[in-house]
């Protein structure tokens, strides 16, 4: 067998190998990429259930069976996310309200609602007021 004959033989392997390594990358890529947003997405549910614990989110003036002790002031975040995960921003959006709520020292954010304006494509603003409850079933803490 010839050098060309060897050589043509290589060259057609290599032809026909070249796309089904490509798509091989690619399927590996996408199970990457895949298994890093489950990660992501497992963290951020597990310090959203964590702020959850210490800080209460309703949308309502008051929370229910607490009274509100004493109104610390407007919160506002913002979440990003890539195209198509909105619920993800929001997600994030919310535990960075949570965590400026807990840097004002409160235990509730109450009146969270989306704030609509200006807001890009892929983020979401949550805004609400910071309050630090009152004991259960006592509406008024100085009694």
């Amino acid at each position: 067998m010839s050098l060309d004959a060897i050589l043509g033989t290589i060259g057609s392997a290599i032809l026909v190998a070249i796309p089904f390594l490509l798509v091989y990358a690619l399927v590996i890529r996408e199970v990457r990429r895949k298994r890093e947003r489950q990660t992501a997405l497992a963290t951020i549910a597990e310090e959203m259930e964590a702020l959850r614990q210490r800080v209460e989110i309703v949308t309502t003036p008051d929370v229910p069976g607490r009274g509100k002790g004493k109104d610390l002031g407007p919160v506002v975040a913002e979440g990003s996310a890539g195209a198509g995960f909105l619920g993800v921003a929001e997600k994030r959006a919310l535990i960075l309200l949570m965590r400026r709520a807990l840097a004002l020292g409160a235990d509730a954010v109450v009146e969270v609602r989306h704030e609509r304006g200006a807001v890009r494509a892929g983020v979401v603003r949550l805004a609400g007021r910071a309050v630090r409850l009152s004991e259960r079933g006592n509406p008024n803490p100085s009694l």
